[in-house]
């Protein structure tokens, strides 16, 4: 399924029965929930969603530790990847944080545009860490979008 956003357009399906929140377009094997795709509706609508209605992807129980504690960022707010690491039971993980946040394969979602780096500014997104890059001005958008800054 394809949404179309604020930001452009979202991928939201299951490939090889894996849930995929992905900006672009990309093919899926299967529909997400009308539950979660109304939630991802509402989300660009301007609605403040507290938890989607997804389950945690697969991965390794850090990175999955790392995605539950992102999803518990409340809207609008922001923790560095040292908060993260030190809440997801690794203080000293803060780069591995980092990857966990770069393999989400559902943004938004599990919002990890809302982890920053310990100096307030903005430090990555999708692997990418030029500030005038596709990836980090979605970031910034996402950000903005949630403190209201930008109007739906």
């Amino acid at each position: 399924m394809i949404l179309q956003t604020n930001i452009g357009p979202i991928t939201l399906g299951y490939k090889e029965d894996a849930l995929i929140c992905e900006f672009g377009t990309h093919a899926v094997d299967q529909e997400p929930s009308k539950k979660l795709a109304k939630q991802i509706a509402d989300y660009f609508a301007g609605k403040k969603i507290s938890l989607f209605d997804a389950k945690l992807p697969s991965g390794a129980p850090f990175t999955r530790r790392c995605w539950k504690v992102c999803r518990e960022i409340p809207y609008g707010q922001t923790i560095s990847y040292a908060e993260l690491a030190k809440k997801a039971g690794s203080p000293k993980a803060m780069r591995a944080a980092g990857q966990a946040m770069r393999n989400n394969p559902v943004p938004v979602i599990t919002p990890c545009h809302r982890v920053i780096a310990s100096s307030g500014k903005l430090h990555g997104y999708a692997g990418k860490i030029d500030p005038k890059s596709e990836e980090l001005q979605r970031k910034e958008f996402l950000l903005n979008f949630e403190r209201g800054i930008i109007k739906t």
